[in-house]
Order: C-alpha cells, then structure tokens, then sequence
C-alpha cells in the first residue's frame, strides 16, 4: 500500500479539505491529490451501484472515469515539474475503502453537486496561483470538469 506522507490525514474527504485551504500545491500536494482523483473512480462506481436505473448508474460512472483522468492529469503535472509519479493499483491507494455502504438519495447528491462545483472554484484557485503555465492549463481542465460532475449529479436528481 502507498503511505501518505505525514501531516496529511488518513481520509480523502479531510486531505481534500486542507487542499483546498492552500492558494497553491506543492509537488506533494499534488500527489495526494492525484491518490484523491484516484479514489473518487472508486467512490463514483459504489454511488452508481445503488442508483435505480443503467441512465443514472451511467452518468456516475462517467464521473468517476473522469476523476481518473484527473489523477492521470495530475501526473502529467509531476512531470512537467520534474517529477516522477505512479499511481498505485486502487487496492494500494490508502485512500480508497469499499464504498458500496454509502447510502444515495438527493439530499446526498444535492450536496455532491455543490462540493463539485466547489471543486470547481479550488482547481481555478490553483491553476491562479501555478507559476507554470502548462500545470495551470491542467487544473483549469480538472476545474471545468467539476462543474460537469455537478450537471451530471443533478441530471441524476431529477432522475430520482
């Protein structure tokens, strides 16, 4: 299993959370980001398994193909800034936990939606505060792909 370096929490929720209270991402940051990106694949799948219908379990899985393309993103980041990043297979990532369990209604996704779009807003934060200019490119996609998350969530609500 892949550690997380100290002074990072343990829970993907909680090291987003101390993220997003940064204006900038060191090239740590990044790499517990990209485990983050990674672990939201895992969280869309278990979400989509216990929604009703093969519309609405697909427009979550969509979301969670594309939170692995962020992570994949992300490492292309490293790259450009000199260093070299591989993702762990998911049951290496300390991050990711059976996420079957999580209960879906729309009070849920309602609040989903909203910490996407939020997303949104800390991607661009970054992609603000990055000195490189290719880096920046990237978070501005991962941020436009946020807000996206967000239609999809609500097309699934009005689905429900």
């Amino acid at each position: 299993m892949s550690a997380i370096p100290q002074g990072y929490p343990v829970d993907a929720n909680e090291a987003f959370d101390l993220l997003c209270s940064y204006d900038r991402l060191s090239v740590n940051d990044l790499k517990i980001l990209s485990l983050i990106e990674q672990f939201g694949e895992s969280f869309y799948k278990g979400l989509a398994s216990n929604l009703p219908s093969d519309e609405t379990r697909a427009l979550l899985e969509r979301n969670g193909q594309e939170e692995r393309g962020h992570a994949h993103r992300l490492q292309k980041a490293l790259r450009v800034k000199g260093e070299a990043f591989t993702l762990p297979a998911p049951e290496d990532n300390p991050f990711i936990h059976s996420s079957n369990a999580i209960a879906v209604d729309k009070a849920f996704l309602v609040m989903l939606a909203a910490l996407e779009r939020h997303g949104d807003d800390v991607y661009s934060k970054w992609a603000s505060n990055e000195d490189n200019e290719e880096v920046a490119t990237l978070l501005r996609l991962n941020a436009r792909e946020e807000t996206r998350h967000a239609e999809r969530i609500e097309q699934v609500i009005s689905m429900l």
